[in-house]
């Protein structure tokens, strides 16, 4: 299993992105989020660049994620999996990282915080995100062929 560096950042956006859908205009405190990500400077930076790069592309992020769902409405997602999401896509876009582990990353924190499908969900949605991305030229993670096997 590929595991990364920013974990705790990804965890830490997430719930901060959560809780700003929840409580819309409530910001968490700084630190807050430095406790969280017990105050590693770098991860603090990596959950902020997330968060605000999510928050601002949001509609963006959302028009994507809905145009590969089928037999699905975005505004029927769990609000963990929308955002999974969200970071996700944001990632394969802004980050340059293996696809491989950007992936595996979305899919892991899915099993752990949303329902036991949440995995397969994420994994299904950003596989078909990828694929769009690679053909627009938009990918900005170290595509398959250059990060390792995917299995695909």
């Amino acid at each position: 299993m590929l595991i990364d560096k920013n974990r705790r950042a990804r965890v830490v956006a997430l719930q901060v992105l959560f809780s700003n859908d929840l409580n819309p205009g409530q910001q968490m405190p700084e630190d807050m989020i430095s406790e969280r990500v017990k105050k590693d400077e770098e991860q603090i930076r990596y959950a902020h660049r997330l968060i605000e790069g999510v928050t601002l592309r949001k509609k963006e992020l959302d028009s994507l994620i809905e145009s590969v769902l089928v037999n699905w409405r975005f505004s029927r997602l769990a609000e963990t999996d929308k955002n999974v999401l969200r970071i996700g896509v944001y990632e394969l876009m802004n980050v340059k990282e293996p696809v491989a582990i950007l992936m595996n990353e979305a899919i892991e924190i899915a099993k752990e915080y949303g329902d036991k499908k949440s995995g397969g969900f994420v994994n299904g949605v950003l596989d078909k995100v990828r694929k769009i991305l690679e053909e627009t030229n938009q990918l900005a993670a170290l595509p398959v062929s250059e990060s390792g096997d995917m299995g695909n």
